[in-house]
C-alpha cells in the first residue's frame, strides 16, 4: 500500500545561480540556499528529504524556516568530509563503485592541485576492483592499509588488486590506515590533497587518529 514518489516523476528540481527550486505533486518552494554538504549529488538527495517532507506533512509538519536553517545548518561525517588544514584532507566512506564514481566526480570539480594521496582500506567482500577502477585516474599515489577486522582486506591484498587494475599511480603499503595518513600527512605539499575512502572503518580510523594526535 505504500506510495512511491520517484525523482523527475513526482518531484524535481531546478538549479539557480546560487540558489534552487523544488517542485512536487503536492508543494512548491523556490529560492532555496544549496545544502551544505558538498558534492554534486546533493540537490538529489535535498529533493528526496522535501519530498519525504511533503509526504508526512500531515502528520509531521515543518516550516519553511526549519528547512531553509536544515539545509545550511546539514553535517555528515564521512560523505566528503573536509577536515580543515593543509594538505587538504577529505574523508568518505565510499565502498562500492558507484560511490566511488561520485567521489571521483566530486574530486575532479575541485581546483587542480599538485598531487593526490589516497589512504585506502576496504572490506574484502565488497567490489574493490571497482572501487580502484573509478578513483584510478584521480589519484597520483596510493597508500594502501589493511583493516583490522574479520571482514578486512589486508594491504597486500589491496596492492594486488591496485596492480590488477594498473593505476597509474605508486602504491605503498602500510599496516595500519593510521601510518599511511602520518606517511601522507608527511610528504604532501600543503598545496597536495589527501583523500581517505574504502569503508566506514577507514573514515573511522582515520578520525580515531587524527583525534589522538591533537
Amino acid at each position: 500500500g505504500a506510495e512511491l514518489w520517484c525523482i523527475g516523476k513526482e518531484f524535481g528540481f531546478t538549479p539557480h545561480q546560487g540558489q534552487w527550486d523544488y517542485r512536487s505533486r503536492v508543494a512548491a518552494r523556490s529560492s532555496l540556499p544549496h545544502p551544505a554538504l558538498r558534492g554534486a549529488f546533493q540537490l538529489d538527495n535535498a529533493s528526496a528529504a522535501l519530498a519525504a517532507l511533503d509526504a508526512l506533512k500531515d502528520k509531521l509538519p515543518v516550516s519553511m524556516a526549519a528547512v531553509r536553517r536544515g539545509l545550511t545548518e546539514v553535517q555528515l561525517a564521512g560523505r566528503f568530509q573536509f577536515v580543515p588544514g593543509k594538505p587538504q584532507l577529505i574523508l568518505d566512506v565510499a565502498h562500492n563503485p558507484h560511490a566511488a564514481r561520485s567521489l571521483a566526480q566530486n574530486l575532479a570539480n575541485l581546483p587542480p592541485c599538485p598531487h593526490t594521496y589516497a589512504v585506502f582500506a576496504m572490506l574484502k567482500d565488497k567490489d574493490m576492483a571497482g572501487v580502484v577502477a573509478a578513483l584510478n585516474p584521480c589519484i597520483d599515489s596510493w597508500l594502501v592499509a589493511g583493516i583490522d577486522a574479520p571482514r578486512g582486506a589486508t594491504a597486500q591484498l589491496l596492492a594486488a588488486v591496485l596492480h590488477q587494475v594498473g593505476v597509474r599511480g605508486s602504491v605503498t603499503i602500510f599496516s595500519n590506515t593510521a601510518d599511511a595518513l602520518a606517511h601522507a600527512c608527511n610528504v604532501a605539499g600543503e598545496n597536495d590533497r589527501i583523500a581517505a575512502f574504502g569503508s566506514f572503518y577507514t573514515v573511522a580510523d582515520v578520525l580515531a587518529s587524527r583525534a589522538m594526535r591533537v
